[in-house]
């Protein structure tokens, strides 16, 4: 009998149009306009080369040595220095071409057009320079002895006592939108299972009343519409994976984790709709509207349309990132591009699978209880 109720539950799934617009079409076409508004910033490196010209108004060897190595070409470059007149280089500097002056005397000083990030980086190396001047100055005027040893330390690379570790995953700040992309598509999951269950009921449709009037039993409907749902939804996520990584998205290189928190967010988000649908109090287009309105604000709190809300509710309110599906979903991407353990992850999955367990068996006594004085 399950497999019978499977059977036609799985066509009917196919055949809804709210799974083609609202679960596959509509996270495509958002994922392009975001891959299209901001995906160039993906391929950018953490700080690019400052073009700068070099002004030189009065020979400082100590000062031209640092430019010397900072321009060299390599993975520790910063700048890319051009040796040019004042002329030229103010030409330059209108026309873009270059991003500062500087002027090289024994005062050394910086020329820029407005604050910017190039601008804090070459005041931070003239800083720099001017420190180790001062020291090594006042070291030959006190303790001249210990001139060879300050400038040896001085050569030396930085002690570090923080130790590096990467990621396997891309911690993009960006990546976080297509994340709660996921998230949105797995909760508009509800609209398709709020639809489907409401044609169990015989006070919804000609359709319920003849189910309620079959042998079945009411599990084993709800679990038959489940799992089909469930299939529909969970392929549709995996096909919206691939084209997102075809787009040219870096999720990392976890995709069998990445899949199991898909999985679990199809069941969240067919759960949400199964209650919704299973609720008698409120009519076909009010139980749409509330999968609608709920499933936009978790997501809207899960940073689909600005990063950084569901820190701040981290700050303030945490039990709400807690209970929030959208939220935990987007946080298990994150626990596996961030953190080298699985706890994190696990306790978000268990999460996920507990609520939808919940929310399955809540709705099966709910429609259970159902009573029809006539069919």
């Amino acid at each position: 009998m399950f497999l019978h109720n499977f059977k036609y539950a799985m066509r009917t799934t196919m055949k809804n149009k709210t799974t083609l617009i609202w679960t596959l079409l509509f996270p495509i076409a958002l994922a392009t306009f975001m891959y299209m508004s901001f995906g160039e910033l993906f391929e950018e490196e953490m700080m690019d080369v400052i073009p700068v010209a070099v002004v030189v108004q009065e020979s400082n060897p100590s000062f031209e040595e640092v430019l010397a190595s900072l321009s060299k070409e390599g993975e520790d470059q910063v700048i890319d220095m051009t040796v040019t007149s004042e002329k030229k280089a103010l030409e330059k500097l209108e026309n873009e071409e270059v991003d500062a002056i500087i002027y090289v005397t024994d005062i050394v000083y910086l020329k820029v057009p407005g604050n910017s990030y190039e601008a804090t980086v070459l005041k931070t190396i003239i800083e720099e320079y001017y420190k180790v001047r001062y020291v090594v100055t006042d070291i030959g005027k006190t303790a001249p002895e210990m001139m060879q040893n300050a400038l040896a330390n001085l050569r030396s690379d930085n002690q570090y006592y923080t130790k590096m570790k990467t990621s396997d995953g891309n911690q993009d700040v960006y990546t976080n939108y297509f994340y709660a992309i996921f998230a949105m598509s797995c909760l508009f999951a509800s609209f398709v299972a709020c639809e489907k269950i409401q044609k169990i009921q015989a006070n919804v449709s000609p359709l319920g009343m003849r189910r309620c009037l079959s042998p079945n039993s009411k599990m084993i409907t709800i679990l038959a519409e489940f799992f089909a749902m469930l299939i529909t939804q969970f392929a549709i996520e995996l096909i919206t994976l691939a084209y997102m990584v075809m787009l040219g998205v870096d999720f990392g290189n976890k995709y069998p984790q990445i899949i199991l928190v898909l999985f679990f967010g199809s069941c969240i988000g067919i759960s949400f709709g199964i209650i919704i649908g299973s609720m008698t109090r409120f009519s076909s287009g009010a139980k749409e509207g509330i999968c609608t309105c709920i499933s936009m604000i978790l997501s809207v709190m899960a940073d689909l349309c600005a990063s950084g809300i569901k820190y701040s509710i981290e700050q303030t309110m945490p039990i709400i990132n807690r209970l929030n599906p959208s939220a935990l979903i987007v946080d298990s991407f994150y626990a596996l591009n961030i953190y080298d353990t699985y706890d994190r992850y696990f306790q978000n999955i268990a999460t996920l699978g507990i609520m939808s367990a919940v929310l399955i068996i809540i709705s099966f006594f709910i429609i259970r209880r159902n009573k029809y004085a006539s069919l």
